[in-house]
């Protein structure tokens, strides 16, 4: 089963027989089979009719709405879309304390094995391996993991690798206003592009998530809080560095966004209303060939999950 994303601006969904037809000023752009769907993501500027919807409510399809920026809306949900088994595997193995361990430890080691491939593919114009030795100690931290026998251990390896991995990712960008990696207040531009970004990112993995009828709350690696969405934010460790943490080095590094893009206010910094729109058209070239990636990894979590296997986390 697959999720259909219909993202162009001011478009139409309408019903034709078991088909939905996507138009744009009376022409038709595309017809979509609905065989194989089990989950429709529109844009905030998609007209969906209501027969087209009734016909996904008929066929158990959910529809989940997007604003333009990529934070979820709403979810109009089917009764016959189901969800209840892939939860109680999710409960399952959360209440096992052993299969929450080896989840969790799965996403750091994910999450390390990408932050070292990051510092080394950056690396290749340094002929003097000025990162070799805090490679060697990521990569030392890395091994613990398979002792570690508490979700607190995990965090804690997961974050003296962290302090290591920004010290490196700070000689990769070409302008040295970043020293270290802060959340909020930002203390630089850096960190202003970094936490924006993995906002972004947690709305694109909260999405993918849901369409496989996962409840986003819990989480294996981030414990539960009311209101916070632990499992997005577990899913998204692995996604980080390769999808956010080398896209604001590029984008700084190419001056596609520059400090005049940025203003400080209360301490923190933040884009203007013209950085915000470069930033989100940059954005929307960038994403569209990394959700299938997002949504695989839904799905390998949903069948290690429902099939008791291994999760494999993502790896670049």
């Amino acid at each position: 089963m697959e999720t259909l994303y219909v993202q162009q601006e001011n478009c139409s969904i309408r019903r034709e027989g078991e088909h939905l037809k996507v138009t744009m000023d009376g022409k038709v752009i595309s017809t979509v089979p609905l065989h194989n769907v089990n989950t429709l993501i529109i844009f905030d500027s998609v007209n969906l009719t209501a027969p087209a919807l009734d016909l996904l409510l008929y066929r158990g399809i959910n529809t989940i709405y997007l604003s333009k920026w990529g934070k979820i809306k709403g979810r109009v949900m089917s009764t016959k879309s189901g969800g209840a088994i892939v939860r109680l595997a999710q409960f399952s193995t959360f209440m096992d304390a052993s299969k929450r361990l080896a989840i969790a430890k799965a996403i750091v080691s994910g999450k390390i094995h990408n932050q070292m491939s990051v510092i080394r593919k950056y690396q290749l114009d340094n002929t003097l391996h000025a990162h070799d030795g805090h490679l060697s100690a990521i990569n030392g931290f890395m091994k613990k993991l398979n002792d570690a026998e508490q979700i607190d251990e995990i965090l804690g390896i997961e974050g003296i690798s962290a302090k290591y991995y920004w010290d490196c990712y700070r000689h990769l960008l070409k302008n040295p206003v970043f020293t270290r990696r802060e959340y909020r207040p930002s203390p630089d531009y850096v960190n202003a592009l970094l936490n924006l970004g993995y906002a972004f990112l947690c709305n694109e993995v909260t999405t993918c998530l849901l369409a496989r009828n996962f409840d986003i709350e819990v989480g294996f690696l981030h414990s539960i809080h009311y209101g916070r969405n632990s499992l997005a934010l577990d899913i998204m460790e692995e996604f980080r560095s390769p999808f956010i943490d080398t896209w604001v080095r590029t984008m700084l590094n190419k001056k596609q966004l520059k400090a005049e893009h940025f203003f400080m206010s209360d301490g923190d910094w933040r884009l203007t209303d013209d950085g915000f729109r470069k930033f989100c058209g940059l954005y929307h070239e960038r994403v569209p060939k990394w959700r299938s990636r997002f949504d695989n990894q839904a799905a390998k979590l949903k069948t290690a999950l429902l099939e008791g296997a291994t999760y494999e986390p993502h790896k670049e």
